[in-house]
């Protein structure tokens, strides 16, 4: 007797458990807001390619891959620092991939009497995704009118549900689009911060936090090219005192070429006045490489050297740079020779100047850090670190080098025309 209570006691308490188990699997995706907010983690499912019957909540999408979106403690973008970074397709067994993709998540949810689920969009996402909501489309960042979308900046976004009921239960489905210029990196693809689930007050204030974070993020790249373009305007305040020498005219146009290529970023990231074509475009293609031309022209003056050749060959490093950035042109090793050909042209001049330049020391100085500023990626591949997150914001070696180089170079805009306009005088009398 004994030993059949014993039967039935494990037999009972067996059943509780499968019972719990069986409870906890149904649950697994099912959404209580009582919590005020709820990242939508996964796993998702994940296919890459594109059927617009995949949007749909009747589409059976158990063979397809599972992805969790889950973030390691801490984690965050390398960029601006936005919370709950994951990585990824290319870093989730489809290296080099491109293109269209898509997640779906089955939820059930729940909210208090009188309130409604809100879904703060994900806020890193390569590059481009539209929302669809029980087969509805909602909302998104990017233009999916053509095979290739058009791809804007992703920023923070609500998104209303257009539920109206205390509780339910439907399929959250995210079409995304990576462009071939991003497949290269080891960690794109994808979603890389989950889109959360929330009621209206919670989904406010995460918005608005996520709204600070990318302001913070880029607010640099605002104000450091305008100090650039009052730099470009004090250097050509100085001519009138340095009329015999065309470094003053060189450096500002230098400057301004890096004013105009850093104030894109914030355009990007914070509005959709430019797209990601014209980013690249207005940045690897015209300002970046018409930035380091003129400020080696700019050091060859300093260091002495005036050779037509040599000025002439540097001009077609810098066009040979900026057409092999084109999109879609597809030659980023010619790129990355020209650029490392203008490198090795500019640590010559810099060994000119040391050798035969005026004001050695304040010359270095701002060419050392000009240096850092111009040739970032040439940096990176040595291994120096390429950003830093004080306060838990992104802040790149190229900004820590921008605000180091606006004093410097102003004060060596200065001694240059000093010197200069002593020399004229010396001469005129």
């Amino acid at each position: 007797m004994i030993r059949r209570l014993h039967s039935a006691a494990r037999a009972l308490l067996a059943f509780a458990l499968a019972c719990s188990l069986m409870h906890l699997a149904h649950a697994a995706n099912e959404i209580a807001l009582a919590r005020a907010e709820m990242p939508l983690n996964g796993p998702w499912a994940f296919r890459l390619g594109h059927d617009a019957r995949w949007a749909l909540p009747a589409f059976d999408d158990r063979d397809w891959e599972r992805v969790d979106l889950t973030p390691a403690p801490d984690a965050h973008d390398g960029d601006v620092g936005l919370p709950g970074y994951v990585p990824g397709w290319t870093s989730r067994g489809h290296p080099g991939q491109w293109g269209h993709a898509w997640y779906r998540l089955h939820v059930r949810w729940s909210v208090p009497t009188g309130s409604v689920p809100v879904l703060v969009g994900p806020t890193l996402v390569d590059s481009a995704y539209e929302v669809y909501w029980n087969g509805r489309r909602l909302d998104g960042i990017g233009d999916f009118t053509s095979e290739r979308p058009r791809i804007f900046g992703v920023r923070p976004k609500l998104i209303p549900l257009g539920e109206t009921a205390p509780a339910g239960e439907g399929v959250l489905a995210i079409h995304v689009y990576l462009p071939r210029e991003s497949a290269g990196d080891a960690e794109a693809g994808g979603i890389h911060v989950a889109p959360i689930l929330a009621e209206p007050i919670a989904a406010e204030a995460r918005y608005q936090m996520q709204w600070w974070k990318t302001f913070w993020g880029y607010v640099v790249d605002l104000l450091e090219p305008l100090a650039l373009l009052i730099l470009a305007l004090f250097a050509l305040a100085l001519r009138r005192f340095a009329r015999n020498g065309p470094f003053l005219l060189l450096a500002a146009g230098a400057v301004s070429a890096i004013a105009a290529s850093r104030i894109n970023q914030p355009l990007f990231y914070w509005t959709e006045a430019e797209s990601l074509q014209t980013l690249l475009v207005a940045r690897y293609v015209i300002f970046n490489p018409l930035a380091a031309v003129l400020w080696l022209l700019a050091s060859y003056r300093l260091a002495g050297v005036r050779k037509r050749r040599l000025d002439i060959a540097t001009c077609a490093l810098g066009a040979l740079a900026g057409l092999a950035a084109l999109p879609g042109f597809g030659l980023p090793p010619l790129q990355t020779g020209a650029r490392v050909v203008l490198l090795a042209l500019y640590c010559l001049s810099c060994i000119g100047v040391a050798r035969h330049g005026r004001q050695r020391l304040p010359a270095l100085l701002t060419m050392a850090v000009m240096g850092v500023a111009l040739f970032p990626g040439e940096l990176s591949v040595l291994g120096f670190p390429g950003i830093w997150f004080p306060f838990g914001v992104g802040v790149s070696r190229t900004q820590y080098a921008l605000a180091l180089e606006l004093p410097l170079l102003a004060w060596f805009m200065y001694l240059h025309a000093s010197t200069s306009a002593m020399t004229s005088h010396g001469r005129q009398q």
